[in-house]
């Protein structure tokens, strides 16, 4: 977990730009390279600038076990998903976000060990006191 820890906030792995502040995001719209053709506008919907093609919200990583699918579409089921998009899955656009710096080579390129240890620390963001809390929980 601490392995994965100093990864996630590390310049390997790059997580920390989006998700390093106290809840795991910085709650502004990014491009992380979902696609390259885009069905889904993103911001670019609201505000009707071509510059905001591709972005959304980053959201937080809090709780992000209990959270699938994951992505505005939810077009991941798992968080090895998730890790798998962002190490080789990035695809290249014109408002891909400045902070994806391995975009050009599809990803941070983490090997089968990093991937296992990000996993690790994203499990450790799993409150299960407030999960379980039953003032939480759905009344009906």
């Amino acid at each position: 977990e601490a392995a994965g820890f100093n990864l996630f906030f590390s310049e390997k792995a790059e997580c920390f730009h989006c998700h390093g502040r106290p809840l795991f995001t910085d709650d502004d719209l990014h491009n992380n390279g979902l696609d390259d053709v885009f069905g889904d506008m993103g911001q670019e919907e609201v505000t009707g600038k071509n510059a905001d093609r591709g972005k959304f919200r980053t959201p937080t990583l809090r709780n992000i076990e209990f959270t699938a699918p994951y992505m505005h579409d939810g077009r991941f089921s798992t968080l090895d998903e998730v890790i798998e998009h962002y190490s080789s899955g990035i695809h290249m656009s014109p408002t891909i976000d400045p902070l994806i710096e391995y975009a050009n080579q599809g990803g941070v390129q983490l090997d089968t060990q990093e991937k296992y240890l990000l996993k690790k620390f994203l499990l450790t963001l799993s409150d299960y006191n407030f999960i379980n809390n039953p003032s939480f929980k759905d009344p009906n």
